[in-house]
């Protein structure tokens, strides 16, 4: 039976913040929930022993030699543990990993051609995997995709709404810049490697306009005047701890302050949030420059703001009597706008009031959700510690 401790604490791993969980660890909360994963790749990593210095039968007496080396070891470190001989670990230390890391290694070291650079590059792949592994299991990445993806889907919802608040103001940012030959030009002189280096500077500085602000918003998101705000953003959310009620004898500002990694995992998550919001601006502009610029760029003025004898439409096709023509400068001018709207539309967010109130307010809303509910959650745990 799931208990209500467990109930909350799934709860914030599905929202994608399992760092606010109280005393959570790598060896008992990060690694034993990627044990599954591990135990593949350990697996599949048993058939490094194959190569060519073996063939046949003896080849596959190779793969049984490796498979019991690296089987005999697992139920060592599991008997050293106190644990059944293959039995999946409740906790996973420094033995455990180095077990993953340096196991498989010792196959083709021991019957590679190659055996100290083959061995030495599947060390490094594990380390890496294990590097990759706690941080997308520590910071929830992909239950917050996951609810990012929710997200996204009642963003689009409201997307008349956004539009109709964002699209003039952006348009008279970007109009301007659309009907500049010289910018023709450069989408069709730029190579697609530095177009896509340009873009993910531009994106990066959107990203970045938010990062900087989210420490100090998280200061003021995380105080709580009482429990009944408290209780109020319990109960307006799908938190496992509604309907709440105040808790006694543990005072609203005893509520522990958060840690650092705790910070970084609700920043992340702020990040994310706002990160579908600008991807989705950006995808209305640049489809509206699409649409736009195919209706009123004729090919033969591309022609001319490009300098160029000809150009080369991906797609051309029929409308109301007239040939329109798709091309690879509209994609990338539309490309470029729709990146630096994008850019002043994340700025705008968090530096206008105006923005806010209609933006980034109800991000940060989903924030405080979730620090209510571990207000509430620490409480609890304060009280059954006392009793």
């Amino acid at each position: 039976m799931t208990t209500r401790r467990e109930a909350v604490e799934r709860w914030f791993i599905r929202r994608g913040v399992p760092h606010v969980i109280h005393e959570y660890r790598a060896t008992t909360d990060v690694f034993t929930r990627a044990v599954p994963f591990l135990a593949l790749v350990f697996a599949v990593e048993l058939f490094a022993s194959f190569g060519n210095r073996f063939s046949g039968w003896a080849q596959f007496g190779v793969f049984c030699a490796g498979a019991a080396i690296a089987l005999s070891a697992v139920g060592a470190v599991n008997r050293l543990r106190g644990r059944r001989l293959f039995q999946l670990p409740d906790r996973v230390g420094a033995v455990e990993l180095a077990v993953f890391v340096l196991i498989p290694p010792v196959l083709p070291a021991l019957f590679s051609d190659n055996p100290w650079s083959d061995a030495a590059g599947l060390a490094l792949i594990n380390v890496g995997l294990l590097v990759g592994t706690y941080l997308v299991v520590s910071f929830g990445l992909l239950p917050m995709m996951a609810w990012a993806g929710a997200y996204s889907g009642h963003q689009i919802a409201l997307i008349g709404r956004l539009v109709g608040r964002i699209l003039p103001l952006l348009l008279l940012f970007s109009a301007f810049l659309f009907l500049n030959a010289e910018v023709w030009q450069v989408a069709h002189d730029i190579t697609w490697p530095y177009y896509a280096v340009v873009m993910g500077v531009i994106v990066a500085i959107s990203l970045a306009s938010v990062v900087v602000r989210v420490p100090s918003e998280l200061v003021g998101l995380a105080r709580f005047e009482s429990w009944e705000q408290v209780c109020e953003l319990v109960d307006g959310c799908d938190s496992p701890l509604g309907p709440a009620e105040p808790p006694v004898g543990f005072a609203v500002s005893e509520i522990p302050a958060l840690g650092r990694l705790d910070r970084l995992n609700l920043g992340l998550l702020m990040l994310v949030a706002q990160a579908v919001r600008v991807v989705l601006v950006g995808l209305v502009i640049g489809g509206f420059y699409v649409a736009f610029g195919l209706l009123t760029v004729r090919e033969a003025t591309i022609v001319s703001w490009v300098a160029s004898e000809s150009v080369d439409p991906l797609a051309r096709f029929g409308f109301l009597g007239d040939e329109l023509v798709l091309t690879s400068e509209l994609l990338a001018v539309s490309g470029f706008i729709a990146a630096l709207s994008a850019l002043q539309f994340a700025v705008s967010s968090v530096t206008d009031q105006t923005y806010r109130e209609h933006f980034y307010d109800d991000m940060a809303h989903e924030a405080r959700e979730v620090l209510a509910t571990r207000a509430l959650y620490l409480a609890e745990l304060d009280s059954n510690d006392a009793h």
